[in-house]
């Protein structure tokens, strides 16, 4: 049997990268998925990959907007008829030495990587209490874990969306809802590339990546796609508030 037959899940930042493979390895083990983010092109061609292997639908709207957010659960929990399971992957990224980073971009990295899973918990809260059983699966990174140079809002926001798993994963965890924290290494995502292009040397930057963890590889999204499987299925049932390191053993230097 599926292991998520009869799952029904919400993922933000669903129609790309991580937020994707999710959703694609909940799909082939039989949960129902919604999808959510701001390009509704992105997400109509994800459905339409996704529908191959079971039923799914989409909205868009931005997960730093409540009222997006707000908007996206109603629609969700209406198409699955309810919501059990909720994935966050969202988040942004940029160069930010603590010497010259405008406040702006600095707020604007940190409340892409907090907004979301907050607002995502916020108003998704009064389904996931319905559910007899849920859990909550959001995307950190090993740089929230640890620090990294020049990096100064990403590592804050990251470390930020510890910190609030950890919380939230105590105020639900009499009411049969679980939150976890994945937190990947280098991932070859199209984000991935589009950061790392904002370097004068993109190149040798992926290719450094790509080997700085000490199993020398980038992760693989099948392999967060198998994580949050676990997570969001009843075997985990007795795990919460943990920031689990998919990271090919780099932060245990």
């Amino acid at each position: 049997m599926a292991r998520l037959q009869g799952k029904k899940a919400l993922v933000y930042g669903g129609g790309t990268g991580i937020g994707f493979a999710c959703a694609e390895a909940m799909v082939r083990e039989g949960a129902t998925v919604f999808l959510s983010g701001r390009r509704e092109k992105v997400l109509a061609e994800a459905r339409g990959k996704l529908k191959q292997h079971g039923r799914a639908g989409y909205a868009a709207g931005d997960a730093t907007v409540a009222a997006d957010v707000e908007r996206v659960t109603r629609t969700a929990a209406d198409y699955m008829g309810g919501i059990d399971t909720i994935v966050v992957s969202a988040g942004a990224g940029g160069r930010t030495p603590i010497f010259d980073t405008p406040v702006e971009e600095f707020r604007r990295i940190t409340d892409h990587s907090l907004l979301p899973p907050f607002l995502a918990m916020r108003f998704g809260a009064e389904h996931l209490l319905k559910a007899n059983g849920a859990s909550v699966i959001v995307i950190s990174s090993m740089f929230g874990l640890t620090g990294q140079k020049e990096r100064a809002a990403y590592c804050a926001g990251k470390a930020g969306v510890i910190g609030l798993v950890k919380s939230a994963a105590m105020d639900f965890a009499d009411k049969q809802v679980r939150v976890n924290a994945i937190c990947p290494g280098f991932i070859e995502t199209d984000l991935a590339i589009e950061v790392a292009k904002l370097e004068p040397n993109w190149e040798e930057v992926i290719e450094f990546k790509r080997r700085m963890h000490p199993i020398p590889r980038p992760g693989k999204l099948e392999e967060v796609g198998e994580l949050a499987v676990y997570l969001a299925g009843d075997l985990a049932g007795f795990m919460t508030g943990q920031a689990i390191a998919l990271d090919g053993g780099f932060t245990t230097r």
